[in-house]
């Protein structure tokens, strides 16, 4: 058996959040990955939520904890670093309608305005036919996430149902 890492606490305690959330109502887990680069050795983990399971999907957020090989050599190798070992946050707001984010973003920017990157992107497939587009909305926090954190995740986690309680 091993100590898991950094990235592994602050995954299961965001999980757990989710999930018991979703265990209330409150929000539906739809997808989840966990992925493992071995090319890269790096770790990203994704959830995806949305309000509600049973409506039709107008929006839903991924919510990504990752963290490389730099993180790792940094706890498992503490003698040759003077940093804490760390996790990158990012959160992906998918649009089903392109007008929706638009008119809205100021909410996003309300709840996560310093010390996080935006980017909007608008998806559209090549041709006649334009089902299928949607927008996304990428939000990157500049700050690292350590294991000291864990509280800042969990609020993350309730603001992510807010917004999406909110009709976004």
């Amino acid at each position: 058996m091993f100590d898991p890492t950094v990235f592994e606490n602050l995954k299961v305690v965001t999980e757990g959040a989710f999930y018991d959330l979703d265990l209330s109502g409150e929000l539906a887990v739809i997808d989840r990955h966990d992925y493992i680069d071995l090319a890269h050795m790096s770790r990203n983990y994704e959830i995806i939520v949305r309000y509600d399971a049973d409506k039709e999907k107008h929006v839903e957020c991924t919510f990504s904890l990752s963290a490389g090989l730099s993180a790792f050599a940094e706890e498992k190798l503490p003698a040759f670093s003077k940093r804490n070992p760390s996790c990158a946050l990012k959160f992906t707001f998918r649009f089903i309608d392109p007008e929706h984010p638009l008119r809205l973003i100021h909410i996003l920017k309300q709840t996560w305005d310093k010390g996080h990157h935006y980017r909007v992107l608008k998806h559209m497939p090549i041709g006649y036919n334009r089902e299928g587009t949607y927008v996304t909305i990428e939000i990157e926090r500049e700050k690292a996430v350590y294991e000291d954190d864990v509280s800042l995740l969990q609020t993350y986690v309730q603001q992510v149902q807010h917004i999406l309680s909110a009709g976004i």
